[in-house]
């Protein structure tokens, strides 16, 4: 098979725990590129953070960002396609989350915007060089059409809460956890299978000509949509599961290798 779309996601399938992409992976893309594919990154990162984790790859081919709720180019930062949420689905989202406890982040563009700035807001907006900004309401914010809320939260509190969220919400919202104790909320045209469907009908690709890498609850339904969905060795339960073949680790350059 000739696949024609390469998909990856960043942080445990092509960067290291060192955050490291490796020169091994490097010049496994460069190949991939001069043998005629594109290459393109499928992250939950923000556009502004994916292109500076995976600037070692000279990516030209647009990238996937947001959880599948931005597409932009990484050259020239021109926005391709955006899905964010509607007012209405930010409003009734926060008011089923009156009770939530955890942190909730508002995503608009470059900004963060939450209710309440504790020591792990701030940190994580330093380690992801965004804007944070406190509001006293949230629901203040809907009318900026939010790309993403985040919860965070104890692991077994993600977990409950993304299965109350999907069983309230159904199709009306795409749900999914991206680590263990984030649980991202979404138009429901979102999802990186979704932001692959719009670049694979731009350009006249089929779904059994993509390939695509990952490790994370969020990229369950992008390698069950893909020709090859790829796990990383090591993945959740869920990933392996959905995966058509499971590779070496990160660690060991087994995304590319495989390639």
């Amino acid at each position: 098979m000739t696949y024609k779309l390469i998909a990856l996601d960043i942080d445990g399938t092509i960067k290291n725990f060192n955050n490291e992409i490796s020169p091994v992976t490097q010049k496994s893309l460069e190949n991939v590129r001069e043998a005629g594919a594109l290459v393109t990154i499928a992250t939950g990162r923000s556009f502004s953070s994916a292109v500076t984790a995976t600037k070692s790859l000279n990516l030209n081919s647009a990238i996937i960002s947001f959880q599948g709720a931005h597409i932009a180019d990484p050259s020239t930062s021109e926005v391709l396609w955006h899905m964010p949420l509607t007012e209405e689905m930010t409003l009734s989202t926060l008011d089923y989350l009156k009770y939530w406890t955890g942190e909730i982040l508002v995503f608009v563009k470059h900004r963060i915007y939450v209710n309440r700035l504790t020591e792990w807001t701030e940190s994580y907006v330093d380690r992801n060089g965004v804007e944070i900004v406190k509001v006293n309401d949230l629901n203040s914010i809907a009318l900026k059409k939010p790309t993403r809320l985040v919860l965070v939260g104890d692991e077994i509190d993600i977990e409950t809460v993304e299965n109350s969220l999907i069983g309230h919400f159904h199709d009306k919202l795409h749900v999914t956890r991206s680590l263990p104790n984030f649980c991202e909320i979404l138009h429901p045209f979102s999802g990186k299978h979704k932001a692959l469907e719009v670049i694979c009908s731009r350009l006249g690709i089929k779904s059994n000509s993509v390939l695509a890498f990952g490790n994370g609850y969020n990229d369950v339904h992008m390698l069950e949509w893909a020709g090859l969905g790829v796990a990383v060795e090591g993945s959740v339960d869920e990933v392996i599961k959905s995966a058509d073949v499971v590779c070496g680790t990160v660690e060991t350059d087994g995304p590319a290798k495989l390639l």
